[in-house]
């Protein structure tokens, strides 16, 4: 039997790869791509706020600031790999609340 199983063909037109994108999430640096993306852009404003206000020794601050704040990001990934959907969860409105619903109407 495990010989038929390994020597088994595959019909022509019925075999597909599959991304790994479609059930694993895509992660930069570590962490999920928007976020990653959002919070590198941020740092990088903000270093160059810094430059063209005459202070390119404070550079080395919003880096440092960006390494700890991927550093969270990447812990809060490895903890809950969807942690962003959670967290838009509780900041969605619903109904008549923000948040989780404890319970439904049946009706």
């Amino acid at each position: 039997m495990t010989r038929a199983v390994e020597r088994a063909e595959y019909i022509a037109g019925f075999q597909a790869p599959i991304h790994r994108g479609i059930w694993e999430r895509i992660l930069t640096m570590g962490a999920p791509r928007m976020w990653t993306t959002l919070w590198l852009a941020c740092c990088l404003f903000v270093g160059l706020l810094f430059l063209l206000g005459r202070s390119p020794k404070l550079i080395v601050v919003a880096g440092l600031v960006w390494g700890v704040g991927q550093a969270g990001l990447v812990l809060l990934t490895l903890f809950d790999g969807s942690w962003d959907a959670i967290v838009v969860a509780h900041l969605s409105w619903h109904g008549t609340r923000w948040g989780y619903q404890s319970f439904y109407d049946a009706g």
